[in-house]
């Protein structure tokens, strides 16, 4: 989209650069107005001028095309490499096998931020989707094999009542692979808050000797292996 926008604003330029007999070195892009004479705002013209005037013949250079159009493509190469780091702290209640969330702590590199605020809202889904898939999330089947978490009403998924304020910050290392210097973020939130939340149950409860627990980490799941382990009392962290 970048590559297409430079190529399009090249070519509008061309054409402002004729029809106000000046160099095309010295037309800029006029935020709102269009393009005009650098140092020059009341000269410029509409993009929506330049789109009627490229069309005419009569009016339009000969090295240009009859419209404002780019379809460049663009292939980068190879797979960026984002990254970042995710700490969870939970509570695990003894008596019920309940987990709390504490704490989400989430630092991800997309490279350079491109949208703040889609980016954010990028992480936090990330984060409630991947906590709902370790401590709330199954699909289950009755005897004959028909499926009977088909409804949101069945179906255990967090809501905001479950989950803290997560405390989230990105560092920024651009890509060289494109000229945004930006990375995937998709699956940020997802990926590390999984590894994340699994692995903060397991070390709050690995000194009572439990073996592994399969998610979801729901309460019941949780309670029958601290029965098996002979243990039902207090909160673990």
């Amino acid at each position: 989209m970048r590559r297409a926008c430079e190529e399009v604003v090249e070519q509008g330029r061309q054409l402002a650069a004729h029809l106000l007999e000046a160099s095309p070195a010295d037309i800029e892009v006029v935020p709102g107005a269009g393009l005009g004479v650098r140092g020059d705002p009341e000269s410029a013209i509409s993009w929506a001028q330049l789109a009627r005037v490229i069309g005419d013949d009569a009016r339009r250079p000969a090295n240009l095309a009859p419209r404002l159009f780019a379809d460049p493509g663009f292939n980068q190469g190879g797979g960026t490499s984002p990254f970042g780091c995710h700490i969870v702290v939970v509570e695990v209640d003894r008596q019920t096998g309940m987990v709390t969330i504490q704490r989400v702590v989430a630092v991800d590199d997309c490279g350079v931020v491109i949208n703040p605020m889609l980016a954010e809202g990028q992480v936090h889904g990330g984060l409630a989707a991947g906590i709902g898939q370790v401590l709330f999330e199954t699909s289950l089947f009755d005897e004959d094999g028909n499926p009977v978490t088909t409804s949101f009403a069945d179906y255990g998924m967090p809501s905001a009542a479950d989950l803290p304020s997560y405390e989230t910050a990105h560092t920024v290392t651009p890509t060289a692979l494109n000229p945004l210097g930006a990375k995937g973020l998709g699956e940020a939130g997802t990926t590390g808050s999984v590894a994340a939340t699994h692995n903060a149950v397991a070390d709050a409860l690995t000194h009572l000797g439990l073996g592994r627990i399969d998610m979801p980490l729901t309460p019941l799941r949780i309670w029958e292996a601290l029965q098996r382990a002979g243990d039902s009392s207090g909160s673990a962290r």
